[in-house]
This record gives structure tokens, C-alpha cells and sequence, in this order.
């Protein structure tokens, strides 16, 4: 059946590794505006009904986890797509918001010989939870979701090359939708769920967030860089958890008000009942007549419903929601730490035509070839992890991009400075024993150290929200905790005895947050070339 999720309490926390929106439908775009071989995020989509655009259409499997049938779709489509939605789910906006075409379900006949996969692809099963055992048989699981995802990637790298394959992999998102199945299931039914009733719930959780895990390392393995997951809600808001517990007296549940604003003042007029079902807050799952309970109402309206049926949103509640995962304020009680759009935004450098001048292949640096100390910044230069070879006496570069002097900037995306420092010291330990000890203090004493640090630090406070820190710091005192940052990071990494700064030679040269960078940057490059 179709499991619940509701708009309740939704929280959405949005993950990158290092440095997924999704999209879907069962109608066909037009393949002239496909995106075949720009250079564009794709939308990969896992998870339950709440993003399912269509894939249990073509699986063998009951009406309680379909929605094929009129008259689901009736606001926007016109006709039933399988979405559990009178119209669009919250990932068919958030492709409109990332200008890509609607995302179609991977078992959509036909979609791989039209091209549709270079966009991304919806995976998600009505139904369908973390473990495999939730509702086995009727539903995709998230680990069959996995092979399908393998299956895609492996022809996109075949059509596309391995090059720009990777780039489409690494620049993509990955969104998930699972979780609320493994919950409602051991909660509401038995069949299946004998082996795993054994379990206390603390160990059910561990083995839902341990299966989510494990796919998520998998989509990592093969490029995938940048996660976003729709928590699982309070489920008590749901209509057909109200109608079981106004009957029964023992869920345990607690009933939240839809939390994302007062859904009277987003144009809504109901918040409880379902626009199509039966019974009180038409919490019986019995929208379009097909399923066991066959007597239905249906609302004139459902943009003034927050729940279309007894479990799923409406459209436009879909839509409220979209647009709050794509410009919420990030660390916010509904979205963190970064929004969609944020999320869309992160790039990389490990593809063409990034280093075709020079390097004649992707290298990671932001440039088409060689970088100076003016884009030093923005370098990722993976030899930090090869630090056993001979070059090692040469000098290392620990930078990252979009690293900043707070360990809060990008935190999660990118390798901070408190980090680049300890790896210095895994460097530092290296060259003792190899040189030696003399060797490498001679080494440490003479060598320039080059730092830019601060600009991503003002960055981020510039253009994402930032309302916790401005609530809790004035701007002197932000820009003293960047500074405060960067002076405990030299410290540790000053020579011992220090070093004159002050004749050109065995200098340590440290870039901090200036309002003249490229200044300071051309001053620090000539102390060099001196040398």
C-alpha cells in the first residue's frame, strides 16, 4: 500500500560529501529540449510515494500502492500518471527550479532509447522502505532501486564517455524519500515483519539508517557527490492516522500542525481532512474507488487541501513545499544546512574542459591549465593523499575549494582549514622519517607557506542566510573569529626557532581575508620568485 509521509513536520536536511532533486513523469517531454551533452546537473530520485512518478505502474503489484487511476492527476496532468498527487510531486517542481525537463521513472517503457537518462531518472517505489522486507513483493525496495541507479550510470558513461559520464555523475543530485514505510509497517502490520519484530525499535532504526547508509556509499563509489534526504515526519499528522487514532485511543502518535507556516495563511483552508477518501478526515484510503473500500468523496478543490487522499499532499501543498527545499533559509527548523538551490550550485573541476590546455585532462583545478597563487584558492589537488611520494620535499597543497577559516563555511562539501592543518602534520611526520628529523626541520624552517583563507567565509555570509550568525555576531565580530581561525592555524604550523619574515628568505607567507587580495597575493608571489 501506499505508506505514509506527510507535509507535517517535514524536515529536509541536504548532505554533500566533499565538495537530488527529482524529477519525474510519466507524460513524454519534448526530446528537443532534452539536455543530451551540456554540461547540467541531473535529478537522481530513490524513495517511497512521495516521489514515485509512475514506477509501480509497471510492476505487478496491488491498487493500494498505484495511483494510475482517475482521479489522481486530474489537476495538472489531466489524466492519471501514478503520482499519489492530484497533480505534480515536490521533485517535478524542483526540476522546473533547476531548468530541467520532468524526470522520467526508470521502468518507463521506452525511455532509454529516447534519451531521456542524460537528466536523471526517478527510481522511487510507492511502498517502499530502506529495508527490503518492508511490504516484499509489492513494492521496488531501495536496494533494487540501487541496481536500476547502477544500471543508468554505467550507460551514461558508455554514451557519454568516461570523461563527461563522471561529470554528469559528480554533478548531479541525489534525493531521498525513505524511511516512513519501515515505521508504519512494523507499527500497522505483521506480514513480513516476524524476524524484524524481535527487534527493539532503537535496533529497527539501526538497521533503516544502516541500509540508507550503505546505498549511499555505493551512489559515492561511483562519482555521486552531493545527497539530499526528506526526513521522515511526524506521521501522526497524517488523515488516516487521525481516523485511527479518533478510534482508537492507543497510537502512538503525537498530532503536529502542518509546521511549514499556517497553512490558512498559504491559501489553504483545510489542514486535517483529505480532499478524496471516506470516513472522518476522509482518512480511508479509498481515493478513485479501486482499492478495498470502494465508496469515495471527492473536494471541488484541491488547492484549498493540504492532503489530497488519506496519506499523500496535494499539489499544491507539493509546490508550498518545493519551494521552501529550494530557497529555505538553510539551518532552519525546515532545511539544512544547505538548500536545493545551493545544493545545485556546488561544481567541481574533474572533467573536460577543465585542463585541456595544459594538463590535456581534468586535473581538479578551476582553470583550463596551470594555477598561480592568484586562483590558489580555488586549487583541490589530490597529491595530499600521495604523500609518500619523493615530491613530498617539493612541497604539498592542502587547499580545497570552497574552504573557509570557520570550519561552518560549507561544512560537509569541502576540506576546512582545521583539517588541511592536521593534514599538514601527517606531511610533517612523513618527512621525519624520510629525510629525518634535521632534514625535515630544515625542510618546515625554509619552506614558504602559502595560505588564503576568508574569502568563502564572507562569501557564505553574503549570499546564503545566515541568520543565526548575524543574530548572534556583529560583523567585527564575525570577521574576528575568521581571523582568530586563521592565527590558530599558524601558529602550530610556525617553525621553531621562527623565522625572519623580513628579508625575502625563509619566509612563511600567510594570505589572510584582505581587502586588497590581489595585493597581497602579487607581494607573497615575488617574495618567492626571490628566492
Amino acid at each position: 500500500m501506499a505508506r505514509p509521509s506527510s507535509l507535517c513536520s517535514y524536515f529536509f536536511t541536504i548532505v554533500t560529501f566533499l565538495v537530488v532533486v527529482l524529477i519525474s513523469t510519466t507524460c513524454e517531454a519534448d526530446q528537443s529540449k532534452l539536455p543530451k551533452k551540456k554540461h547540467v546537473a541531473s535529478l537522481f530520485i530513490f524513495g517511497d510515494s512521495i516521489l514515485d512518478a509512475g514506477n509501480n505502474n509497471y510492476i505487478n503489484t496491488t491498487t493500494l500502492d498505484q495511483a494510475n487511476f482517475w482521479p489522481y492527476g486530474e489537476t495538472f496532468f489531466k489524466y492519471p500518471t501514478g503520482r499519489f498527487s492530484d497533480g505534480r510531486l515536490v521533485s517535478d517542481f524542483m526540476a522546473e527550479y533547476a531548468n530541467l525537463p520532468l524526470i522520467p521513472p526508470f521502468l518507463q517503457p521506452g525511455i532509454i532509447n529516447r534519451g531521456y537518462y542524460y537528466s536523471g531518472v526517478n527510481f522511487a517505489s510507492a511502498g517502499a522502505g530502506a529495508l527490503v522486507e518492508t511490504f516484499q513483493g509489492d513494492v521496488i525496495s531501495l536496494k533494487t532501486q540501487l541496481s536500476y541507479y547502477k544500471k543508468v550510470e554505467s550507460w551514461l558513461r558508455e554514451k557519454l564517455g568516461n570523461d563527461e559520464g563522471r561529470m554528469r555523475i559528480s554533478r548531479g543530485v541525489y534525493l531521498f524519500s525513505i524511511g516512513s514505510n519501515d515505521y508504519y509497517a512494523k507499527v500497522l502490520l505483521t506480514k513480513g515483519f516476524t524476524m524484524l519484530n524481535s527487534f527493539s525499535e532503537s535496533n529497527h532504526v539501526g538497521m533503516v539508517i544502516g541500509n540508507l547508509t550503505t546505498v549511499i556509499k555505493e551512489i559515492y563509489k561511483t562519482g555521486g557527490r552531493k545527497f539530499a534526504f526528506m526526513n521522515v515526519p511526524d506521521l501522526g499528522c497524517l488523515p488516516v492516522m487521525r481516523i485511527m487514532n479518533a478510534e482508537k485511543n492507543e497510537m502512538p502518535f503525537f498530532l503536529f500542525e502542518w509546521k511549514i507556516g499556517n497553512y490558512d495563511n498559504e491559501g489553504f483552508k483545510e489542514g486535517k481532512a483529505a480532499c478524496c477518501g471516506t470516513g472522518q478526515f476522509r482518512g480511508v484510503l479509498s481515493c478513485g474507488g479501486k482499492r478495498p473500500v470502494k465508496e469515495f468523496e471527492l473536494c471541488e478543490n484541491p488547492n484549498e487541501y493540504v492532503y489530497w487522499d488519506s496519506i499523500h499532499l496535494t499539489e499544491m501543498a507539493n509546490k508550498q513545499l518545493a519551494r521552501e527545499m529550494w530557497n529555505g533559509a538553510r539551518n532552519s527548523h525546515v532545511i539544512g544546512p544547505y538548500n536545493l538551490k545551493k545544493l545545485f550550485q556546488i561544481r567541481y573541476a574533474n572533467f573536460l574542459p577543465y585542463g585541456e590546455i595544459f594538463f590535456k585532462y581534468p586535473t581538479g583545478r578551476f582553470s583550463d591549465g596551470r594555477i598561480n597563487s592568484r586562483f590558489y584558492r580555488v586549487t583541490i589537488d589530490s597529491n595530499i593523499f600521495a604523500i609518500h611520494k619523493p615530491r613530498i620535499t617539493h612541497g604539498v597543497n592542502f587547499a580545497s575549494s570552497g574552504a573557509g577559516a570557520l570550519t561552518e563555511t560549507h561544512q560537509g562539501l569541502v576540506i576546512d582549514l582545521k583539517t588541511q592543518l592536521s593534514n599538514f602534520k601527517i606531511v610533517e611526520e612523513q618527512l621525519k622519517k624520510k629525510p629525518g628529523d634535521a632534514a625535515a626541520k630544515t625542510l618546515v624552517s625554509n619552506a614558504v607557506y602559502l595560505i588564503d583563507g576568508g574569502g568563502n567565509d564572507y562569501f557564505v555570509a553574503l549570499t546564503t542566510n545566515s541568520s543565526v550568525l548575524q543574530s548572534l555576531y556583529s560583523k567585527k565580530q564575525y570577521v574576528d573569529m575568521v581571523i582568530g581561525n586563521l592565527t590558530t592555524i599558524i601558529k602550530p604550523t610556525w617553525p621553531s626557532p621562527a623565522t625572519n619574515a623580513s628579508d625575502g628568505t625563509n619566509t612563511i607567507a600567510a594570505i589572510a581575508a584582505t581587502s586588497q587580495p590581489t595585493q597581497a597575493m602579487t607581494t607573497i608571489a615575488r617574495k618567492q620568485h626571490k628566492q
